[in-house]
């Protein structure tokens, strides 16, 4: 389905208050409380809720472990959240979401690299290999390609020149370590959050 920028914009700022407010889907949320905190009609909720794919039963809404689309298989540790089974780099807004420990393992697409990386809102617990990277495409952060935060399939690569083709393949992309990655899901979830309202 075609959606527009203005539904792409509405539907990510709801998806991380969402995220926030559910604590990464394990405790819904009503569909007023989350209209409320997003300064929308309930039924426009709804439409967006349905729009991003989250869970909506009765009157409560809930967001899954992890956001949708990537490719790498899950270990929590214990005392961490999970990426989920298509968890993406979404895990580092996962961890900023909810404050807690998040942990996924990856392979590299190219070598074949098991990729584990373990991480707070605050920082990098570890990074293993320490090449890992993260391809992304440029979100910006006047969110006007804030679809790619859904939809980019970001994944990790062992190392930046492990990445070369996915650059050649996604014009405008870039390569980040992962400590560097961190850092620009937090400028994300500035713009998200700074995001005036009246604009949805």
């Amino acid at each position: 389905m075609t959606t527009s920028r203005t539904d792409r914009v509405a539907a990510a700022r709801l998806a991380w208050v969402a995220l926030k407010l559910t604590r990464a889907g394990r405790h819904p949320v009503s569909v007023d409380r989350l209209a409320a905190t997003v300064c929308l009609s309930s039924a426009e909720t709804r439409r967006l809720v349905e729009l991003i794919g989250f869970t909506l039963h009765r009157d409560l809404v809930s967001t899954g472990p992890a956001p949708r689309g990537a490719h790498h298989r899950v270990e929590p540790a214990e005392g961490t959240l999970g990426a989920g089974p298509d968890g993406s780099v979404d895990m580092f807004l996962l961890a900023i979401a909810t404050g807690e420990r998040v942990h996924a393992a990856a392979t590299c697409p190219v070598t074949g690299t098991r990729i584990r990386i373990d991480l707070t809102a605050h920082g990098i617990i570890q990074a293993d290999p320490p090449s890992a990277v993260v391809a992304a495409v440029d979100l910006g952060f006047g969110l006007e390609n804030v679809d790619a935060v859904a939809c980019a399939g970001q994944p990790f690569f062992a190392s930046a020149s492990a990445a070369a083709n996915w650059l050649v393949a996604h014009p405008g992309g870039r390569i980040y370590q992962v400590a560097a990655y961190l850092a620009q899901a937090h400028r994300l979830v500035a713009a998200l959050e700074a995001r005036p309202r009246h604009v949805l």
